[in-house]
């Protein structure tokens, strides 16, 4: 991603416009229509000018294969299809909104749709919106499996047979369900709207509790785990600080606080995942931005926590402290 060279600059611009293809054509439904076999291009219900030019930058970067006639997927793009994992309309509607970037560094976030409208949302929830919201959720549980299955297998092995856990800010379950499949007792804590999303996909396998974590006095308890996974990029340094000083009252003696998020490094240049995340942060939150982990250990320390741990995965960090006995 190094920036060094005018064919670095042609490249980034190249995979701008790669992006914006696939998106449309997730937008325009033409990689379903495709998944039945390879369909003439003169039935494809979009302009012929515009077929003839994104269908070579679709070959180029290995999605699709073509006659010349027709055109059909390579097995990379059905992979990627069938698994839900092809760049979507949203990646399109991102690529607008990056065009007023500037405006967002003229102004702070969260950047304005075309009508001036603040695009802010609460934990990627739209309150008013519960359809898009269940969606928004039904991607997120489709792409955590492993890193729920990660973070069991790191934090599940130190906790007592039985265990109580409240996954806090805990959204689709993902996180939360691995515990409880393995015989722990988990409580789900979010918006009362995506608890009752859960609970349809969950039902009795986790306990739920409702509310708004800025305000809310107390998460119940008493605890050996509380998880934050993936929440505290979207809150502001006081808001997390006030999470966690909350929450390390609902914990046992001896229990610990997890946070697993993308953190950025002492230099606040690395990880790729971390710097670029920000940005999300910056256009689509009211606080949020990717901390650094010198920040979460400033949290810990408020709230009274020691024993701070930080293990390092691909893209993330697990980070934990915990309540003196």
């Amino acid at each position: 991603m190094k920036l060094e060279t005018e064919r670095d600059v042609n490249e980034w611009i190249a995979g701008a416009r790669a992006l914006a293809v696939v998106g449309a054509w997730s937008r325009l439904g033409l990689w379903e229509r495709l998944r039945g076999g390879p369909v003439a291009r003169k039935e494809l219900p979009v302009d012929a000018r515009a077929l003839a030019v994104t269908v070579p930058i679709l070959a180029h970067v290995g999605l699709v294969i073509t006659d010349g006639d027709r055109v059909g997927l390579t097995a990379t793009a059905e992979r990627l299809v069938a698994s839900g994992s092809m760049p979507t309309e949203r990646n399109l509607d991102s690529l607008a909104d990056l065009a007023r970037t500037a405006d967002v560094l003229r102004d702070g976030g969260p950047v304005r749709d075309a009508n001036g409208k603040s695009k802010a949302t609460s934990g990627g929830t739209l309150p008013t919106d519960p359809v898009a919201t269940e969606r928004f959720l039904d991607m997120l549980y489709r792409i955590s499996d492993g890193a729920a299955q990660e973070t069991f297998t790191w934090l599940g092995s130190t906790l007592p047979k039985k265990a109580s856990v409240l996954d806090l800010g805990g959204g689709h379950g993902r996180y939360a369900r691995a515990f409880a499949d393995a015989g722990h007792e988990v409580t789900l804590f979010d918006q009362p709207m995506v608890i009752d999303i859960a609970k349809k996909r969950h039902g009795d396998a986790l306990r739920y509790l409702g509310g708004d974590f800025h305000t809310i006095d107390s998460f119940g308890g008493p605890y050996d785990l509380v998880m934050l996974c993936n929440v505290v990029h979207g809150e502001s340094d006081a808001a997390n600080a006030s999470i966690v000083a909350r929450a390390a009252k609902g914990l046992k003696a001896g229990g610990r606080i997890a946070i697993r998020d993308m953190f950025l490094d002492e230099q606040e240049q690395n990880p790729s995942s971390a710097v670029f995340f920000g940005m999300v942060m910056l256009f689509y939150t009211e606080g949020g931005t990717s901390p650094t982990m010198r920040q979460a250990h400033e949290w810990f320390a408020r709230a009274g926590l020691t024993d701070v741990r930080t293990t390092t995965f691909e893209t993330h960090q697990i980070i934990t402290a915990r309540k003196p006995a």
